[in-house]
């Protein structure tokens, strides 16, 4: 069962190297006020059941590449006896950044973790998501838009590369003294989908 208190605990401690990783993720790959940049990206993978054990509750599964991994399912996963060879298991990753300006005195850091799974009955399915907030202080900004300085929520000086051209449209808006809030969400969702019959 997964624990919402260590995982939001976990993702607090990961706040400050997130909005570093954001700022190098989104700037780096990635007046008046710019408007919000939002990006977002999903990416599916599906994997063919080869055989179920629910019993003993092992699963084999074919990759896209035709790998093969045998695994074991855990007492969390609901209505294993529902899985049959040839279905499908459909993993989708989500990500998706926000970078947006705070307002003075709105400064901060948060995380919110959602979790769901398939109700009894249903076929066996889980969603984890994490969002995490960060705000971050502008030190400098290129007048190209192509490098910024800025401090982290625990007080760590950052210099980063930008390399996004969204990303340095946004950043050429930015002045000293700017707070930008920056919202990282990410989320996997697993289902699983009968095997196509014949007709």
């Amino acid at each position: 069962m997964v624990n919402k208190k260590f995982l939001a605990k976990r993702a607090m401690n990961r706040i400050g190297l997130t909005a570093v990783g954001i700022l190098i993720a989104i700037l780096a790959g990635c007046s008046s006020d710019p408007e919000p940049l939002e990006i977002s990206d999903v990416v599916e993978i599906d994997a063919t059941v080869i055989s179920v054990d629910a019993e003993d509750r092992k699963v084999v599964l074919r990759g896209p590449e035709g790998n093969q991994l045998a695994f074991s399912v855990g007492p969390e996963v609901r209505n294993l006896s529902q899985v049959e060879a040839g279905d499908t298991l459909r993993v989708s990753y989500y990500t998706g950044y926000v970078l947006s300006m705070s307002d003075p005195g709105d400064a901060g850091s948060d995380a919110e973790v959602a979790v769901a799974r398939a109700a009894e009955g249903e076929r066996p399915g889980a969603m984890i998501g994490v969002t995490m907030r960060a705000t971050v202080e502008i030190l400098s900004v290129a007048k190209d838009g192509e490098s910024v300085s800025f401090r982290d929520p625990e007080g760590q000086l950052q210099s980063i590369q930008v390399r996004r051209e969204d990303a340095q449209a946004f950043a050429r808006k930015l002045s000293k003294g700017d707070l930008v809030d920056i919202r990282y969400s990410e989320a996997i969702a697993v289902s699983v989908e009968p095997a196509e019959t014949g007709g």
